[in-house]
């Protein structure tokens, strides 16, 4: 008997069910994300398989939640291409920053980045992240250029966006406001390398080095952490920024009867088979439309149907236009 065969379909196996692919590159739309610090370092320098990571001594200074929108006629204008917003907002001053990417047929690249303190605009040159899902070991490597602000200095810049899923294990987590966590995840690296040109060319880098922790399970993003170190001697610029967020939920405290501002709520987000759709008890529903990024009608239904069976759909990122006796409603949904 040839015992080859077996041992490779168990080697397979083994494999397969060791790793999951990221399906989406986005957060859970309209989640909320802890911001926190961490009183022993956060060692994120290890890859490989089957890794844990204890980042267990977390403490909350704040909490931001992602929302995702169409880009506006003049964000458009400003970031050519662009098919998605993600504005982080802080909740307790309601700060923000944004991060514009552009997806097609799956391929999801940066377009813009505005934050206090440094605007990356990626016209030249968009920074293609990759086309998901995303299996460990993928990795692209890819050219970027474009135009920078960073505080009162406005220039160019070229360089490379390296992105890599490079590791995979199980991940620990302390209560930091919604539950401790502890599971198994997938992890994305993007660094990107920019050189800036202000009046001399190659005058100063910035480096941005960011990890994405997915759930093995669902999909979600768990964790994620981004340092940003910007270096020009000739300015005496010398700074390094990082920002760690951990998932919290979409609702911190919200309930299905304290809809705000008249607003529905899908649920669950992301939704793997069934979308249910609240709205106040006065209203009624007379068309459920989802699109997907590039504008293209995947779904339509003229009833006033509270549930509808996404299944069939494609993991991804659509947009579900809902259409009332009282108005028009617009939101993201991450099918998994």
């Amino acid at each position: 008997m040839n015992t080859k065969l077996p041992i490779l379909f168990f080697l397979i196996s083994l494999f397969t069910y060791g790793q999951t692919p990221i399906n989406s590159f986005y957060s859970v739309p309209e989640s909320y994300f802890a911001v926190v610090t961490s009183s022993t370092a956060v060692d994120q320098s290890a890859s490989g398989a089957d890794l844990t990571w204890d980042f267990t001594n977390l403490t909350s200074v704040g909490t931001v939640q992602d929302t995702y929108d169409s880009p506006t006629p003049e964000e458009l204008i400003a970031y050519p291409g662009t098919t998605s917003v993600l504005t982080i907002t802080e909740t307790a001053t309601t700060t923000s920053s944004k991060i514009f990417t552009r997806e097609v047929a799956a391929e999801v690249s940066f377009t813009g980045a505005e934050s206090s303190g440094l605007d990356l605009n990626y016209t030249t040159n968009n920074g293609v992240i990759g086309t998901f899902p995303l299996s460990y070991g993928s990795n692209n490597t890819d050219a970027v250029s474009g135009s920078f602000n960073y505080e009162t200095y406005s220039g160019t810049f070229t360089g490379n966006i390296v992105t890599t899923v490079d590791a995979y294990g199980t991940l620990n987590m302390n209560d930091v406001g919604e539950g401790a966590y502890s599971g198994p995840v997938t992890r994305l690296k993007v660094v990107q390398t920019l050189n800036l040109t202000y009046l001399i060319p190659n005058v100063g880098t910035v480096t941005q080095t960011s990890y994405f922790y997915y759930d093995a399970n669902d999909g979600t993003l768990v964790f994620r952490t981004n340092t940003v170190d910007v270096v020009v001697s000739l300015l005496g610029i010398n700074e390094t920024i990082t920002v760690m967020e951990s998932y919290l939920s979409t609702t911190i405290g919200i309930s299905d009867n304290q809809i705000v501002n008249n607003e529905f709520r899908i649920i669950p987000n992301p939704v793997s088979e069934v979308l249910n759709i609240r709205l106040n008890q006065n209203e009624s529903i007379r068309s459920i439309t989802l699109t997907d990024l590039s504008g293209r009608q995947v779904l339509h239904v003229n009833s006033n149907l509270t549930s509808i069976s996404v299944n069939h759909l494609q993991t991804g990122m659509y947009i579900a236009n809902i259409i009332t006796d009282k108005g028009v409603y617009s939101k993201r949904v991450l099918k998994k």
